[in-house]
């Protein structure tokens, strides 16, 4: 328990979290993604709901004890109160609502009774927005402003946890530089992370980033799949690598892409892999700290985003001030800025 209280305490003041005198509305959950409503109040918030519900991850109690066993470890229990229900909640009085787990979806009836001046942090970076988790347009139309967190951040960077991750598979299946070949399929975004781990650790590999031409698995021991923006199929029947091409004796990891393993003969994790648009292991995988890290920062987004509203800035001048000053993403259509 100290350790993780340490965990927090250091990620607040590396990041310089100050949400004094703020409301937020956050989950509350178990496992890694109990901290959350803890930094909040860590950091100051002088009110933090955290919502939960029953899920397969644990019972509503299971989230209380842990998160109020924290809570009071750090002494700000009488700041946080769990809550299964959003309408025992001023929506109007939230100063920050965000964009994790139970919470989502987050709809327009959520979104109509917050206030304009709310803020909502993704805790994420803005390419991995989906429609279903938020009402962006709700939000926009009620001039309620959501940018995301940029994982490069130099205090951040998360995705590099990614190749270590990848790392740790390979090495756990025996695969060591020394006499394998790794395959790897996926977006930039993902590879060029794990590619610098590989070409540190003195691996043969092949990066691939195109699906537009068949290749031969023969020569490679083990294949990583990393795709999150492309909707190809990678591994089936009638994919880009066809599933009765990869021999027995071949290792599939699969962090994330789009799949078919069901006449799989080879050996490949997890066995239940993510439908496309999710990750079957995410950073977390790597420790607490990741995501102590990642919702600080997210956490920081919104205090960002709380200031700028005060400065009457235009939408170019908002999104330079964002990221400029914080670990700010903003998306790509300038209409949300």
């Amino acid at each position: 328990m100290e350790d993780l209280a340490n965990k927090i305490k250091n990620s607040i003041n590396k990041f310089e979290l100050d949400l004094s005198n703020k409301t937020v509305l956050t989950e509350a959950a178990t496992g890694n993604y109990v901290v959350t409503p803890i930094i909040a109040a860590v950091a100051g918030a002088k009110k933090v709901f955290a919502f939960t519900k029953e899920s397969k991850y644990g019972t509503v109690e299971e989230v209380k004890s842990q998160t109020y066993r924290l809570a009071k470890y750090l002494n700000v229990e009488n700041k946080i109160e769990v809550v299964t229900n959003l309408n025992d909640i001023s929506l109007d009085k939230v100063d920050i609502l965000t964009n994790t787990g139970f919470l989502r979806p987050i709809d327009k009836y959520i979104i109509d009774k917050l206030n304009s001046n709310c803020t909502v942090p993704l805790m994420w970076e803005t390419w991995e927005f989906r429609d279903s988790d938020l009402d962006i347009e709700a939000c926009k139309s009620r001039g309620i402003k959501v940018y995301g967190t940029n994982e490069d951040d130099k205090r951040l960077k998360t995705k590099e946890y990614i190749g270590y991750m990848v790392l740790k598979f390979l090495l756990e299946f025996k695969h060591t530089p020394l006499s394998s070949t790794i395959l790897v399929l996926g977006c930039d975004y993902f590879t060029k992370y794990v590619e610098k781990v590989l070409r540190q650790n003195g691996y043969k590999y092949r990066i691939i980033n195109e699906y537009n031409q068949k290749i031969d698995t023969k020569e490679y021991n083990a294949i990583v799949l990393l795709e999150h923006h492309k909707r190809d199929l990678l591994i089936g029947e009638s994919a880009f690598i066809e599933i009765g091409n990869i021999s027995k004796d071949k290792d599939v990891i699969h962090i994330c892409g789009e799949v078919d393993f069901t006449k799989a003969k080879f050996n490949y994790i997890p066995i239940n892999p993510a439908p496309f648009g999710y990750m079957s292991y995410t950073a977390d995988y790597m420790g607490i700290g990741v995501v102590i890290d990642l919702h600080t920062a997210g956490l920081k987004v919104a205090e960002g985003m709380i200031e700028a509203n005060s400065m009457n800035l235009n939408e170019n001048k908002y999104k330079e001030y964002m990221e400029r000053n914080y670990p700010a993403m903003a998306f790509k259509d300038k209409r949300y800025w």
